[in-house]
This record gives C-alpha cells, structure tokens and sequence, in this order.
C-alpha cells in the first residue's frame, strides 16, 4: 500500500484489487483530520493509519463510512477515534455483527442469496482466519450532512442518491475542489447488477451541482468531474 498525496491537506492510499482493498482518505487542515472510509480490517486501517504516521500527518480525529458493504467497514472496531456513518449503514452493520463468521455459515449465506460470491471470495482472501472478523457499526449518524471544520478545511459529509446502495455519503472539501465518492456512482451489486435509472440520475444531477474538480472512487484513480459525470450520462441516454 501505497500513500498518494493529492493536495496539501488531501491523501489517500490506491485501492488493491487482492482482497478488494478500497481507497481509504485523509483530509487535514490547521485543526483536525478526517479519515474516509474504515477499510475491509483491522489489517488494512492499521496499515493505513501507520503510513500517516511516518509521513508526519497527525492521527485522525474521526472516521467517516461511505457506505455499509465489508470492504468499507470491517476495519471499524479497530479504529480509536469517533466513526459516522448513514443510519441505514449502521442499521445493515449491527445486523452483520450478528452473523457467524465461519466456512459453513459464509457458504450457506452465499446459497441463500444473502449474501454476494464476489464478496465472500475476497472476505477469504484478506482474512486467513475468518473468525477474526469482527463487525460493528459507527458510533454516530449522518441522515443528510455533517460539516467537520479542518482548520480552515470544511468537509462536507453529505448523503446523496444512489443505485450503488441507499446509504451512500460522499466527503466534499470545496476549499480543495475534491470529492471522496466511495462507489456510489456503481452498479447494485446485491441484485444482480442492476442500476435505477431513477436514482442515476438523481445522483448526476446532485453531482452537477456541487462545485468541485476531481471525485476519488472507492476502486479507481481519482476521475475528473466531467468524467464522472459522462460516465453517469451513459446510462440515462440508454
């Protein structure tokens, strides 16, 4: 894993495609430091949070969850600092927290549809030892924003539309004209890859109006705005 510095007060770590490693971000400013998403373990927070560390960037003060799948959460009992999320994120991650994490279970939730094959593959990649697994939700909500003040760099934790998953916040730094997007610019991945053309472009015509520059998605490179917003177009002109 890699740190990348965007600007000054943003950086994130590149996504991994083994074990389905997401981006994680970092904005800072005079006052306190904010993390974007908690990482699919304890391992890859950890790791994160250690490349901050050598890099002489303070610790974050809070943690914010762009949406509820694995990959985004599981690394949350692991973090020491205060954690937000959407309530349907936190709703989704206290139902996880009582499933039973072990071969049988996972295959029998795979079966049942409850849960997805490309998940629990990656799950077993990045857990040698499943019953390490431990979930819990954030302990604060977001319904529509959260503003936390960076010294001087607003973030603003806003909940938008998506066909991705329902509880989808995005990070704003309009200061820094960056946007943290986690996926909420993809597919349903629960039911079979189906996508709302309805919340698509709700969630484009949300995007259009915010006034920032570069989007980080949860799995690529950092996108130019028009980019993404082509990209989204696509689907409604079908």
């Amino acid at each position: 894993m890699q740190l990348k510095k965007l600007t000054d007060h943003i950086y994130y770590s590149e996504h991994d495609t083994s074990g389905d490693r997401p981006v994680l971000g970092y904005i800072a400013g005079g006052g306190m430091a904010v993390m974007v998403d908690a990482g699919n373990s304890a391992a890859h927070s950890t790791t994160f949070l250690k490349l901050l560390q050598e890099s002489g960037l303070k610790k974050p003060d809070v943690c914010v969850i762009t949406h509820w799948h694995w990959d985004h959460t599981f690394g949350l009992h692991s973090l020491d600092m205060e954690t937000y999320a959407h309530p349907k994120t936190n709703e989704k991650l206290r139902e996880m927290g009582t499933w039973e994490w072990n071969d049988n279970a996972m295959r029998e939730r795979v079966r049942n549809g409850t849960e997805i094959t490309f998940a629990d593959e990656n799950i077993r990649i990045e857990y040698a030892d499943l019953t390490q697994i431990k979930v819990i939700p954030a302990v604060h909500s977001i319904t529509d924003e959260t503003v936390f003040d960076c010294g001087g760099i607003p973030c603003r934790c806003l909940h938008l539309p998506s066909a991705h998953s329902d509880d989808s916040i995005v990070v704003y730094v309009p200061e820094e004209k960056v946007l943290f997007i986690g996926d909420i610019y993809g597919d349903d991945f629960y039911h079979d890859h189906s996508r709302s053309v309805e919340k698509t472009k709700a969630l484009h015509d949300a995007l259009a109006e915010l006034d920032f520059s570069t989007a980080i998605p949860g799995h690529s490179q950092p996108i130019p705005k028009e980019n993404l917003l082509q990209f989204l177009r696509g689907f409604l002109s079908e």
